[in-house]
């Protein structure tokens, strides 16, 4: 008899490189905007108050889009079902991923032999609700959405990974 399991997780992806650098870039591009609205309103006589609210607007764009790269992932692991959050900046979610374990073909570390097959095969869609895709302690599972092959990478804690083991043994590797 397999007893109730309720465990959730919040990871926080870290951020790359390339996140970094799009801040920059959009604060750069910005500031460089703001710049030619205000030479342009030197030049055209009345055109202040157009520019000021169209700098208020980049302003607000500007954060929505800096904020976004916030992103924390919740995995909520309920008996067998396996539930994938992304939240961005704490304040929106959107659902990624519903997993029955029992239904998995194959769960496994991207250390495993077998990742390289799946990873390559370009009709199964990757969705990323990991810390950073080259960690070596990520997992990955590949599962069925309707009739769509899709693979999670995902950092679970021990109990959520005991808990696909206890679902399906069979397609759950954790010695990788």
């Amino acid at each position: 008899m397999i007893s109730d399991i309720f465990v959730e997780q919040l990871v926080k992806r870290k951020k790359s490189g390339a996140d970094y650098a799009r801040v920059i870039f959009s604060i750069v591009a910005a500031l460089v905007l703001v710049f030619i609205m205000v030479v342009g309103n030197i030049a055209i006589p009345f055109f202040g108050f157009f520019v000021f609210i169209i700098c208020a607007g980049l302003i607000y764009l500007l954060y929505i889009f800096v904020t976004r790269i916030n992103l924390e992932y919740e995995y909520a692991f309920t008996n067998g079902d396996l539930d994938v959050d992304k939240i961005i900046n704490v304040r929106s979610r959107k659902r990624l991923a519903d997993i029955n374990a029992r239904e998995i073909e194959y769960m496994a570390k991207i250390s495993d032999p077998a990742f390289r097959q799946y990873d390559q095969n370009a009709e199964i869609k990757k969705i990323y609700a990991c810390e950073d895709k080259r960690n070596p302690d990520t997992f990955f599972v590949i599962y069925l959405d309707d009739s769509d092959k899709k693979m999670l990478f995902f950092n679970p804690n021990e109990k959520i990974q005991e808990g696909f083991r206890r679902y399906n043994p069979q397609k759950v590797v954790l010695d990788a």
